[in-house]
């Protein structure tokens, strides 16, 4: 069955080149687990630098570092101190420079995370805030009450008394919520959004969610782009990308673009990192929604994994790395691959944790270090790492899989190069075939055709039922283990027999749209209902 007989055209109306951010491939990097340069066992700005190659020989556009704003060494009241100073546990600014020289070098572009939800409560911010400061007092999301009248949570949000200021302050594991529907705050986030931008970065990646106000966080998002371009202009550099992140679904983060262009230019989507696997249906719905709701000319971009929730091998199992990745790639827009899942690295097991110290960031399961080689500490450190390697690093690192063509490494490498070609066409079909998920992509020099078992049994996929395509396919890519090998045709007359998770990229020649087809046929019957029309009406005269 067709989910959604629609086909959609995601070229930019202008006419002009399109901007590197609508189809470009980001590497997604958590600093604090990517490589350690002083042996203390948490990764570094030094060690994103060392490692950069790396990301670039795997077929990516632009880098996309989590946060490194300074962040309170006390984890009874952790948070950030502030939006742009870096934490000297990352490096410090020469540090960064250097990274920006070596992303330049590669022509690779840096995004940078601004965090803008939350904040410490040791912080300075927060401090001027509970003293009433002008232009700090309504920055922090503040409730009038009693010791005795606790307020009830909301959306996740308690409240803790403040005695200095005689009020509540929202809180949010154990951070202090930021108000952002407050006209300092959105000033202050501006002007350290132009400070990294001066930098050398190419975006900011921004989290606007707003709990106790949505339109605030639209509101927010809007005026910090105009806010990023005023920046550029000044500062002489190119267009910022304004990427968001929400977890608010398809509708109502689509209000995050913004009207006539002021606004994100891409919202990020969960659609292929949900925590369970969803059948092809589902999935396949989840995807139309997220293409149909974004302004026109505007596609969202596909994230591989959430940061801080489980990796693919862990929450869908190794079978489905490919497919994922392979997913994501086809689809129009932009991709995030999260660190780790081109390894299908597994999650950490923190209970092998050796050290309790106050770190950055949370330790999750998720966040283990990443695994260069299969060494006892794979690499990543001269030390004792942060976390522990996650169980299956032995065998998933980046050592053994860019060794392998046929690995999930050689499977995004053949995927991230075939995405930017200018054989892909503007049109995308999705289509449920049994109980596999085919992704379509026509209208250049050539087709391309992903097509993922996302059951858990085997299924028979009848390809000839997509209309149009050649007769004749060639495998470009296929998941681990697949029956397909990489150069080999497939005859689409046959039918398609998949394994659990099996994924195959077919590449061919344009798809033929002539003939007898659907519209054709449509067409046909109304030309011959206003041929009868003239002529009865040519009797009456």
């Amino acid at each position: 069955m067709w989910l959604g007989a629609v086909v959609l055209t995601v070229l930019l109306s202008s006419g002009g080149a399109d901007p590197w951010w609508s189809n470009a491939v980001y590497y997604s990097v958590l600093v604090d687990s990517f490589k350690d340069m002083d042996g203390d066992g948490l990764g570094d700005l030094r060690g994103v630098t060392k490692q950069l190659s790396y990301v670039r020989a795997l077929g990516a556009d632009a880098v996309i570092l989590s946060s490194i704003s300074s962040k309170n060494m006390d984890c009874d009241e952790p948070g950030t101190m502030d939006f742009t100073n870096i934490d000297e546990r990352y490096g410090n600014l020469d540090d960064f420079k250097s990274l920006v020289e070596k992303a330049k070098k590669l022509e690779l572009k840096l995004v940078i995370t601004l965090t803008m939800q939350t904040i410490s409560s040791s912080s300075e911010l927060f401090n001027l805030s509970a003293e009433r400061k002008t232009g700090f007092e309504d920055k922090v999301i503040w409730k009038d009450g009693s010791p005795d009248d606790l307020p009830a949570d909301v959306d996740g949000i308690n409240w803790i008394w403040h005695e200095q200021r005689k009020a509540y302050y929202g809180s949010l594991r154990k951070e202090v919520v930021l108000n952002l529907c407050s006209e300092s705050l959105l000033a202050m986030l501006s002007d350290a959004q132009c400070i990294w931008l001066k930098r050398g970065v190419s975006g900011i990646l921004l989290h606007p969610d707003f709990p106790l106000d949505h339109e605030c966080g639209v509101q927010l998002v809007n005026k910090m782009t105009v806010a990023a371009m005023s920046c550029s202009r000044t500062a002489n550099v190119e267009a910022p990308l304004i990427l968001v992140e929400s977890s608010l679904g398809a509708e109502a983060s689509s209000k995050y673009y913004g009207e006539g262009g002021v606004g994100a230019n891409s919202v990020i989507s969960y659609d292929l990192a949900s925590p369970a696997k969803r059948p092809a249906a589902s999935l396949a719905l989840a995807v139309h929604a997220s293409l149909l709701y974004p302004p026109q000319d505007m596609t969202p971009t596909w994230l591989t994994s959430k940061r801080n929730e489980s990796r693919i091998a862990t929450r869908y199992g190794s079978e489905m790395v490919d497919a994922i990745i392979l997913l994501a790639l086809a689809l129009p827009g932009a991709t995030i691959i999260q660190q780790g899942d081109e390894l299908g690295a597994a999650d950490t097991i923190l209970e092998w944790a050796v050290t309790s110290k106050c770190w950055p960031n949370p330790t999750v399961p998720s966040a283990a270090p990443f695994p260069w080689d299969d060494s006892p500490t794979a690499s990543f450190t001269s030390g004792e790492p942060w976390l522990p390697l996650a169980p299956n690093y032995r065998y998933a690192n980046a050592k053994t899989e860019y060794a392998n063509d046929l690995s999930h490494i050689g499977v995004l490498k053949v995927a991230s190069a075939i995405k930017k070609s200018p054989a892909i066409g503007p049109h995308v079909e999705i289509q449920k075939l049994g109980d596999a998920l085919a992704v379509l992509r026509w209208g250049g020099s050539g087709s391309l055709l992903v097509v993922s078992n996302l059951d858990r049994g085997k299924t028979e996929v009848p390809l000839s039922r997509i209309p149009g395509l050649p007769a004749e396919m060639t495998v470009a890519a296929s998941s681990g283990g697949s029956s397909f090998s990489p150069s080999s045709h497939v005859n689409l007359e046959k039918i398609l027999k998949l394994s659990p998770g099996e994924t195959v990229l077919l590449v061919g020649p344009p798809r033929h749209c002539g003939g007898p087809g659907p519209v054709d046929k449509i067409a046909s019957k109304l030309s011959e209902g206003w041929q009868k029309i003239n002529k009865y009406f040519g009797s009456l005269t």
